[in-house]
């Protein structure tokens, strides 16, 4: 890239899109090169990193690794002469053998500039590229505490973006009531009472090794309590937990159990308190579109082409993709003008197809991940574009109707 161009920086969906492409790559040997590179790096001095690197190689025993190491580094180092300084973020380069068959190498390279500061420059030669750097460019890392608890047992976890994670699962040793009468009542009734504190105490110690410094770095939007039982309660109004923690407790909520399969259920029964969460917004949408389906008041649509038909008329306010969808928009275009959208699996595309008008070969103009594609479309029309998880269950049934739907301003049917 030339002084005067712009660097393009990825955003956090395609970021995360290109990671799990790179995660999938393994190479035979240790012939996966992986570099990154802060911003104000000296270019010329890497350039001159990467030729030693490829005289280093020459000490590689195998053969075939030697060579896909050597042109490996040759491919980065090509990318980064072309490169007079490096972008605001810096960038990373990410190359090697990606062929299935031994003996015939195809070596890929790819160019990352990514949305965040990379840290510090780093080189490696392995089995697999070096992803952890990106991989914490994409999580957004503040949460929502969450807290489930009654006498018998507790859970603690996270709700991070539209997903539920559990920290500490603890079981309690305090016993049920006894019918038992006199003095001996009295006694296990105060035995009783005293390991009920104990166990209070370790769910607010364990509550504080979880959350205090997430709160301490601006991280923890809320804290949500949960249970049965009167233990929620006696957590927050008996003042249990650290005080910093107190603070940012937004709600208490009376669910049908506790333990670790309950942090589920209580984001849910705490929907209006965490209302602003990702999991909610987009629960939110998905459940928004599956109103206006069955009211079947013109106002929904889904599946590729429906949806992109609606889109071009200008009539889409929110688009939902599944970010599990894997859909690709080719273009094709015949000698005779005639053009045609095919929208497929990327395995599934060819280079080239018969135009339905006058039979001639159409070629291959372009091709773009769906996201990218309907992105830009919606952009244009003031439309949203909302990537959906499959974690939560609202996301699984986007998924398994088509993947890709959208909520109209009005009726186009």
């Amino acid at each position: 890239m030339s002084k005067d161009q712009k660097h393009e920086e990825m955003s956090k969906y395609e970021l995360k899109r290109l990671i799990n492409e790179l995660e999938d790559i393994r190479g035979r040997n240790t012939e996966l090169v992986s570099l990154y590179i802060p911003a104000g790096y000296d270019m010329s001095k890497i350039s001159d990193f990467i030729t030693s690197e490829q005289s280093e190689a020459e000490n590689i025993k195998s053969k075939h690794t030697r060579t896909n190491v050597q042109d490996a580094l040759g491919k980065i180092g090509r990318k980064v002469s072309e490169e007079h300084e490096t972008p605001e973020n810096g960038v990373a380069f990410f190359a090697g053998n990606v062929s299935d068959t031994e003996g015939r190498p195809d070596i890929q390279i790819w160019e990352v500039i990514p949305p965040q500061p990379i840290e510090s420059r780093h080189y490696r030669c392995d089995k697999e590229f070096v992803l952890e750097p990106l991989q914490n460019m994409v999580v957004d890392d503040r949460v929502y505490g969450l807290i489930v608890a009654d006498k018998s047992e507790a859970a603690i976890g996270y709700l991070q973006g539209s997903n539920v994670k559990t920290a500490y699962t603890m079981d309690s040793n305090v016993p049920g009531k006894t019918r038992a009468g006199g003095q001996s009542a009295q006694r296990f009734a105060r035995i009783r009472k005293q390991m009920l504190k104990t166990f209070l105490t370790e769910i607010a110690d364990k509550s504080k090794q979880a959350f205090l410094q997430k709160a301490r770095e601006g991280k923890l939007l809320g804290i949500v309590i949960g249970g049965p039982g009167f233990v929620k309660e006696k957590l927050v109004e008996d003042d249990y937990l650290h005080k910093e923690l107190q603070e940012k407790v937004i709600a208490t909520e009376s669910i049908g159990h506790s333990g670790e399969g309950a942090l589920k259920e209580l984001v849910q029964k705490a929907e209006e308190s965490i209302e602003d969460s990702q999991a909610v917004k987009e629960k939110n949408l998905v459940n928004e579109f599956f109103d206006h389906l069955k009211s079947e008041d013109g106002k929904s649509e889904y599946g590729v082409e429906q949806v992109k038909q609606a889109l071009d008329m200008g009539a889409v306010e929110t688009i939902l993709i599944s970010e599990d969808l894997e859909m690709y928009e080719a273009q094709y275009k015949c000698p005779q003008g005639h053009e045609k959208t095919v929208y497929e699996r990327e395995p599934e595309i060819d280079d080239s197809i018969s135009c339905d008008e006058c039979n001639e070969e159409m070629d291959l103009e372009e091709i773009g991940h769906i996201v990218d594609r309907f992105g830009e479309k919606a952009e244009e029309m003031s439309s949203e574009l909302e990537i959906i998880s499959t974690e939560h269950e609202e996301g699984q049934r986007l998924m398994n109707m088509s993947g890709i739907a959208a909520i109209l301003r009005y009726r186009i049917r």
